[in-house]
């Protein structure tokens, strides 16, 4: 954690650093440091697509659990959706976490732990209300219906809920992923 907060340090040090007038929000292109380190880009689009993303992953494992309430073969089919769905987007997941701990280090490091807490928990819990409401409009009054797991399970097999797939997050995902798996593997090098 040290070492994070020693690496917001210095991304607020370094150039080309500007700040919104929202002080939480942090917009900087993905560079690498004069010592050759890589520091991803932080913007809005790249918050939002976290968010979606960590929702996408606590409604896959809130429905699974849901549709394990019909019965035995709708239990297994869901778990078996739910495995299937971390296998294709656990690491663009991963990508999310690490992105969200990145800005929670910057808002702590800029106003302090409680505002870095409040960040963080403030994309959790948007992220946690995205997904109940997405599985309030799948189940309207919360109940166990088979047909609607059986329809929802298929797209999660059929992969239209995988989160690249998502016309307005996947590319930027994408990318997020890919900058975030970069900037990894320049902490394991320093």
């Amino acid at each position: 954690m040290q070492r994070g907060l020693v690496l917001a340090m210095a991304l607020l040090c370094t150039g080309g650093t500007a700040f919104a007038a929202d002080t939480t929000e942090v917009v900087m292109d993905s560079r690498y440091s004069s010592d050759g380190g890589f520091l991803p880009a932080v913007n809005a689009a790249r918050d939002a697509a976290a968010g979606y993303a960590l929702s996408r992953a606590m409604l896959t494992n809130v429905l699974a659990k849901h549709c394990s309430g019909v019965d035995i073969a709708h239990a297994l089919r869901a778990d078996e959706a739910r495995n299937r769905w971390w296998q294709h987007n656990s690491d663009t997941v991963g990508a999310a976490k690490a992105y969200v701990q990145l800005q929670r280090a910057i808002v702590q490091v800029k106003q302090g732990e409680a505002a870095g807490t409040q960040y963080r928990d403030g994309v959790m819990a948007q992220a946690k209300a995205d997904a109940i409401a997405t599985m309030e409009s799948w189940f309207p009054e919360g109940e166990q219906d088979g047909a609607t797991c059986d329809k929802v399970v298929d797209e999660y097999f059929a992969g239209t809920r995988d989160i690249n797939r998502s016309e307005e997050f996947g590319t930027v995902l994408g990318r997020l992923e890919g900058d975030m798996q970069a900037y990894k593997d320049a902490q394991r090098t320093e």
